[in-house]
């Protein structure tokens, strides 16, 4: 990598003037920006920018224009909007909407902690809107009309994210796998939280849009169980569940239950995928149907979130007003919650390796003290698999402990099918010197002889 001088925080990112940071890691930061339309409305977004001594790198180069070609093309109401990305002086950027709410696993925790259960309607139009943006990502063509052949590979409550004017929208293409990506995973690399990883993942063979399918079919189940459904101790018990794929009847587990909306969990949670539906906007369609009427459906939904989430839209709206009042700050000026972004794939932790990337820019952390389930604790990172927390069987409650000082990213696993070959680096130095002590051992009894 060569050297470049620390630069001064820019200024001006194409048409958007650079308030506060507001958060980032190892590889980029994150500014709020603000710009007047040409009827004078304010448009407020974030702002994802290249660490400047990442900017002639040519790794970081190619992941960057990879989520920017991705990310370009996504255009639907369910998709987290990208609204520029290109070149101001030295600093790469990328501009997204800037969104107010929180993750569908925010609510999940909070409805699960206190006992709630969230209506199965609600959950099936959250899951319908989902299934809506997943197809237009998978439907994308390159600029002459051949399919890009995009999958998402992460999808899980916590990259679903609902606005608090009752909106949903599918978030971080960071995983996405495409046609025009130049940075290639390694041969038997597996991507995506362990816990929502189709049966095909799991055993290694070639993916399709299919696999986005069974891990919207994995929320949809756990979101109207307010259970887990493959998540075990360890990871080996994990891939172990995933692979036999055994999916328990909801309707032995909730009374009453209906046969429709089972009959649609139950065909996206095939362990055959051409058994599965073939396209989310099938399965998207399945969801409408047994919604049916579904005008009250955003409102119950921003009704939903100010009840588990009172007053937290007012603080955003006062965050995001002094944030774009205040030029770029030395320190970092978080957001009341998490606000979203739309790929993390170049947002990680400077000290946490590749495998372990945010999909949020974190705020405070919020009054649930919710768990974070994500595939950091799930990642084996050597061939010894470790137990993280208990996890009960499906059926049975979740235990959720209250943690201090926890950061709101959410860090994905990586490297599934085959661990990393290197060891973390205190191994490594305990190696080195159990080493040392046997040569100098020999070295001694060797010379007493």
């Amino acid at each position: 990598m060569r050297p470049t001088a620390a630069l001064a925080p820019p200024k001006q990112l194409g048409k958007y003037e650079v308030g506060a940071k507001i958060g980032g890691g190892g590889m980029a930061t994150v500014y709020i920006g603000r710009a007047v339309r040409e009827d004078g409305v304010e448009e407020r977004v974030a702002l994802k920018v290249i660490r400047d001594e990442l900017a002639h790198d040519e790794e970081f180069s190619s992941m960057f224009i990879d989520e920017a070609k991705i990310l370009a093309r996504l255009s639907h109401p369910n998709v987290i909007h990208t609204l520029e990305y290109g070149v101001t002086g030295h600093h790469r950027f990328i501009a997204m909407e800037l969104l107010s709410g929180r993750t569908y696993s925010d609510v999940f925790d909070i409805m699960a902690n206190n006992g709630e259960r969230l209506d199965h309607k609600l959950a099936a139009w959250i899951c319908a809107r989902v299934a809506d943006g997943l197809h237009s990502a998978h439907e994308l063509l390159d600029e002459g009309g051949s399919p890009l052949s995009v999958i998402h590979r992460d999808v899980n409550p916590s990259n679903i994210f609902l606005v608090h004017g009752g909106d949903v929208k599918l978030i971080d293409f960071g995983l996405a796998k495409a046609r025009v990506r130049l940075s290639k995973s390694a041969d038997g690399i597996v991507k995506g939280k362990i816990p929502y990883l189709a049966p095909e993942q799991a055993h290694g063979k070639p993916i399709d849009r299919r696999i986005d399918v069974y891990a919207l079919g994995t929320t949809l189940w756990e979101t109207v169980t307010m259970k887990r459904l493959f998540k075990r101790d360890t990871d080996v018990d994990t891939l172990r569940a995933i692979r036999d794929a055994v999916v328990p009847d909801v309707r032995e587990m909730i009374p009453g239950f209906p046969d429709p909306l089972w009959a649609i969990i139950q065909r996206a949670l095939r362990h055959d995928r051409d058994e599965r539906f073939a396209t989310t906007e099938d399965m998207g369609k399945e969801l409408d149907a047994f919604v049916g009427d579904s005008a009250p459906m955003k409102r119950d939904l921003a009704e939903l979130l100010n009840h588990l989430f009172p007053g937290q839209e007012a603080r955003q709206a006062r965050w995001e007003r002094a944030a774009t009042s205040t030029r770029v700050a030395a320190h970092t000026m978080p957001p009341p919650a998490p606000v979203p972004i739309a790929s993390s794939t170049i947002l990680e932790d400077g000290d946490q390796p590749p495998a372990s990337r945010s999909s949020t820019v974190s705020g405070p952390p919020p009054p649930s003290g919710r768990d974070e389930d994500d595939a950091a604790k799930s990642a084996p990172k050597t061939s010894k698999a470790k137990s993280r927390r208990s996890e009960p069987p499906p059926g049975q409650p979740e235990r959720r402990k209250k943690k201090k000082n926890k950061s709101s990213h959410r860090r994905r696993a990586e490297d599934v099918a085959e661990p990393p070959t290197a060891a973390p680096r205190k191994l490594w130095v305990s190696v080195a010197v159990v080493i040392a002590i046997v040569v100098a051992l020999w070295a001694i009894f060797g010379s007493a002889r």
